[in-house]
């Protein structure tokens, strides 16, 4: 069986934002390393915000504005669906992700991803499934990473409140594991023709899904439960099955 290669990059993430429907821009996003961002900017929508627009121009090597002159009924949408589609042909292997609140793009998501495209709808920059420098945190992972470490250590024997956080803590850390596994194995078995022919795709697509990178110990410990679940075997030159 042929190694996974350890020296893979992230995979490239094109995302493109309904500006008509979605308004607040995470500025971090903006010329993040593997990221390739694209502003869609309805024809009411006069004046942009000036730290916005230095961002843009910051990194014009990978962004993209593209503002509508004429107004109609879901002309956004349409300009949208075009970009995505020159970039999918440019780039069939990488991730794409639309940043609206509007569920008229999930029929354009449902049919590309028929087609191996993996793409997917996100309602605000927070909802991303992939990480970049600057990415905040949840406020509820932020408070209860400083919270428990603070009173586990305040007493040398510790309280049953802090022994009771501390165990729900790293039950928290299974269960994420499990959830990583069942968000993977469902969207596998509701997008069959989607899954992976290669290793390298399936690292891909398991980071795209879980929000980890390809090379991590998160994704490669999807692939070894799927092993071990009789979910998923390797030919001799480590072509995945999918045994569901």
């Amino acid at each position: 069986m042929t190694a996974t290669p350890s020296h893979l990059g992230p995979p490239m993430n094109h995302v493109f934002m309904d500006f008509e429907n979605v308004h607040q821009v995470d500025l971090t996003l903006i010329g993040a390393k593997s990221v390739s961002f694209t502003l869609m900017v309805g024809p009411q929508q006069g004046r942009l915000d000036a730290t916005l627009v230095e961002k843009l121009m910051e990194h014009s090597a990978s962004v993209r504005l593209v503002k509508l002159k004429t107004k109609a009924n879901n002309a956004l949408d349409f300009a949208l669906a075009y970009y995505l589609g020159r970039a999918a042909v440019a780039d069939p292997t990488a991730y794409f992700h639309i940043i609206a609140k509007d569920g008229g793009y999930d029929p354009l998501i449902e049919h590309l991803r028929d087609r191996h495209i993996n793409v997917r709808r996100h309602a605000t920059c927070a909802d991303l499934t992939f990480t970049w420098p600057g990415k905040k945190l949840a406020v509820s992972e932020s408070v209860e990473e400083k919270a428990v470490p603070k009173k586990v250590a305040a007493k040398k024997v510790p309280t049953k409140t802090a022994t009771k956080k501390v165990a729900k803590k790293a039950a928290g850390k299974l269960d994420s594991a499990e959830t990583r596994m069942e968000r993977v194995l469902k969207d596998f078995k509701e997008h069959p023709k989607a899954r992976p022919k290669k290793r390298t795709a399936l690292n891909a697509k398991i980071a795209n899904l879980t929000g980890k990178p390809a090379d991590s110990p998160e994704v490669q410990g999807v692939i070894d439960r799927m092993v071990k679940m009789g979910k998923l075997s390797f030919d001799e030159k480590d072509v995945p099955s999918y045994l569901f």
